[in-house]
């Protein structure tokens, strides 16, 4: 059983002695009294006669009706738990965000060793690759490699060869063949790269090749023409929603690939493009050696990859065989799969770009590109300049079956693409990056930190004033909600969404949701998308959006801002503001909304802020979900039209008693809980079809406490396990709400 933490047992026999509602009798000492710090969260807990044992689902075989969350395949590790103990929730996130603060940081990233080149590594592996597995830490990549003094290139290839078993000296009847001349062509076309160069690629390759066998590992059970007919498949956040076509092929490939030898090759890929990236830079940075760049050209073929070394020149690279391209600078031009697997017999893949105003163009929507992989690892760094990503599908940080990652350090960005990316997966993990600069994000759906069936995608926006935008309407792209039709709204899934498939209405076969994150950690943000999206779950999927500071603006449309179905679990927490979220259309339940079992926590910290909701929402809850709404201070107004569900209804009459095909109800307590902590705020009511003001909401003010159901009506029901609360507090004095502190520590000043 749970219980609550120590420092708050004495608060469920102090509060509320001002109040009458159910409260027991209490008997404390003036001391004891004087120990108490009060805690809003708990002390709405007191009111409503729970406590945290109430709190969350652990969901029992006889729970008949509903799939058995034990027999769901595929769930992230953290799920379960956090579905028990929701109030962890924002711990949870907060070593996200946290991560992106630390390692992505200027001071961390420049230090005497630049952070040993690991502040990629560190950040997927927090916003990645640990809520995918618990197999691995935050260490290293555990490179190695051992150079030839005199020819450190041309070894490094050589033992390309060795290790894949191909032939790199050509012979016959007992002598050297006259051509195929491997080892002069190699020689030759290396003798222009400056030796120190040759050194900082040499040590690359060395590491692309263990990343390369640790990929044919992983591989060894999968059958091999299952992976290529999974190869193609490039509509799954489109088809698996409501189970609507059945991959065998994938869930086999998905069972019996050794996903963990797939993340120690990404490992081994983000170290190492970070370790090159640093020496590169430095390596241009001393006028001593006189380097000419320009002439630092390389393109040559491996068995498993091409390798290929741009000057600093204006360069187009179009490749479908890279293992490796580096380029040193200018405003260069990529087309195709950079940084990307673009074939089964391409599984490793890095690109490296130094410096320059960069475009990346891929037209074919079947070619994963700008740090993508299907069954194999890509990473793209790009460390400088205002670069143009252009896309189709399974790009910009996107992975199926492997892990790929997008890093963009520096400059104002532009990506744009359709479906699958932009920090987004299926079975695997997509990471999405961009430091520094004034980004803008344009999706059609599934992205943004999306975590398909089994995947974890996070988006990472460390600073900048951002604009994410999934919102094409039905004449630009057509992904009709079917479910809400009246508003001819699409679906985005996009913004911290997991979403799983749901195979209980179709063929019985139900994956879990992976988990879809957004970290944004400072700037004036504007996030629109239209249904289903900003931090939304769906069939055991988790979905997340955090941000830490800045006035943002949240437009959105149904089923949006910490929303989501059946078994779910979702939060959208912003640190500081002065923030508007509005929810649009006439179709349009958000800003806090559950339904059928779900989690839904929507914290927002700080700031004057205004919220639009003209459907349900704001802290409402049906079919036993649990919603937290809490806004702890900042004079704030909530618009509303008045006859809706809103500041802590709860449906305790819907299914009271349940009939036999949702018996499963009285087993798990629905709850509902909306809360202001302090400022002085407005509640308005309005039209929204003509924007007419219909003056003060009468359904809550400043000092209102409401009870959903009354004790009269709660008297009355079969299954008593319904928690209402509606609560405005004034001259709050308490301590901040402890479950939802931050408890780390930072090491930067700036982000106190």
């Amino acid at each position: 059983m749970k219980r609550p933490f120590q420092s708050f047992i004495l608060i469920l026999l102090i509060i509320s002695i001002s109040y009458t509602q159910e409260s027991p009798e209490t008997k404390l000492t003036v001391d004891e009294q004087d120990q108490v710090k009060h805690d809003a969260f708990m002390e709405m807990l007191y009111r409503l006669g729970i406590d945290e044992s109430n709190l969350g689902y652990s969901p029992k075989g006889y729970w008949t009706r509903y799939p058995d969350p034990q027999d769901i395949p595929f769930k992230m590790l953290a799920f379960d738990d956090l579905m028990a103990e929701p109030q962890y929730i924002y711990d949870f996130v907060r070593i996200m965000a946290l991560s992106v603060e630390d390692y992505l940081h200027p001071d961390y990233l420049a230090g005497a060793d630049r952070g040993n080149s690991k502040g990629l590594l560190k950040t997927v592996y927090y916003c990645g690759v640990r809520n995918a597995t618990a197999e691995y830490r935050d260490y290293s990549a555990s490179l190695w490699a051992e150079l030839d003094t005199d020819e450190p290139l041309l070894n490094a290839i050589r033992s390309i060869y060795e290790r894949t078993g191909r032939v790199y000296r050509y012979n016959a009847m007992g002598e050297a063949s006259d051509f195929p001349l491997t080892e002069h062509d190699l020689r030759e076309a290396i003798k222009p790269i400056n030796i120190e160069v040759r050194r900082h690629v040499a040590r690359t390759v060395i590491h692309l090749t263990d990343a390369w066998k640790f990929r044919e590992t992983a591989m060894r059970n999968v059958d091999y023409k299952k992976a290529l007919d999974c190869w193609r498949i490039r509509q799954l956040g489109e088809t698996q929603f409501d189970g609507l076509e059945y991959f065998p092929q994938l869930e086999d490939c998905a069972k019996d690939i050794d996903i963990n030898s797939i993340y120690y090759a990404g490992y081994k890929l983000l170290e190492s493009s970070e370790q090159l990236a640093d020496s590169l830079i430095a390596l241009k940075k001393d006028e001593k050696k006189k380097i000419k760049w320009k002439e630092q050209e390389l393109n040559v073929m491996t068995p498993i990859g091409r390798i290929v070394l741009g000057g600093d020149g204006k360069n187009t690279h179009n490749y479908s065989d890279a293992l490796l391209v580096v380029d040193l600078g200018g405003d260069d031009t990529y087309i195709g799969a950079v940084g990307s697997t673009p074939s089964l017999d391409i599984p490793i893949s890095l690109a490296v770009d130094i410096e320059g105003n960069d475009k990346y163009l891929n037209e074919d929507e079947y070619l994963p590109s700008q740090g993508a992989a299907i069954f194999g690892a890509g990473v793209l760094l790009d460390c400088d300049g205002d670069d143009v990503y252009k896309s189709k599908r399974l790009s910009q940080g996107a992975a199926m079956l492997g892990i790929g990652v997008l890093a963009d350090m520096n400059g104002d960005d532009k990506y744009e693409m359709w479906t699958s990316g932009q920090g987004a997966a299926y079975f695997g993990v997509g990471v999405a990056i961009d430091n520094t600069g004034d980004d803008k994000y344009r999706l059609w759906g599934d992205g943004q930190g999306y975590g398909g069936v089994g995947g974890v995608g996070t988006l990472v926006n460390r600073t900048g004033n951002d604009h994410y935008w999934a919102a094409p309407t039905m004449e630009e792209v057509y992904r009709i909600d079917r479910h809400h039709a009246a508003d001819s709204a699409n679906y985005s899934y996009a913004q911290g969404c997991g979403i799983g498939r749901r195979g209980d209405i179709t063929d019985g076969h139900s994956w879990a949701g992976g988990m879809g994150t957004l970290i944004d950690l400072e700037g004036d943000d504007l996030y629109e998308s239209l249904n289903w999206s900003a931090a939304c779950g769906y069939w055991y999927g988790m979905g997340f959006l955090w941000d830490g500071s800045g006035n943002d603006t949240y437009r959105s449309a149904n089923w949006s801002q910490v929303c989501g179905a059946h078994f779910c679990i979702a939060a959208l927490i912003d640190e500081g503001g002065d923030d508007q979220h509005i929810i649009t259309g006439s179709v349009s339940d958000g800003i806090g909304f559950g339904h059928d079992y779900t989690i839904r926590l929507f914290l927002n910290r700080g700031g004057n802020d205004t919220y639009r909701c003209p459907g349900n929402g704001i802290g409402f809850a049906i079919n036993m979900s649990q919603v937290f709404f809490v806004d702890t201070e900042g004079n704030d107004r909530y618009i509303t039209t008045g006859n809706k569900n809103n500041f802590g209804i709860n449906t305790f009459k819907s299914h009271n008693p349940p009939p036999i095909g949702v018996y499963q109800l009285i087993f798990a307590s629905q709850i509902s809980i909306f809360s202001d902590i302090d400022g002085k705020d407005s509640y308005l009511l309005e039209e929204f079809e003509t924007g007419k003001k219909l003056g003060n909401d009468p359904r809550m003010k400043d000092g209102d406490e409401h009870f959903y159901p009354t004790p009269a009506e709660r008297a009355t029901l079969a299954n008593k396990r319904y928690y209402g609360y509606g609560r405005d507090f004034t001259g709050w004095t308490g301590l901040e709400i402890e479950f939802f502190r931050d408890k780390m520590l930072r090491r930067h000043d700036v982000f106190k």
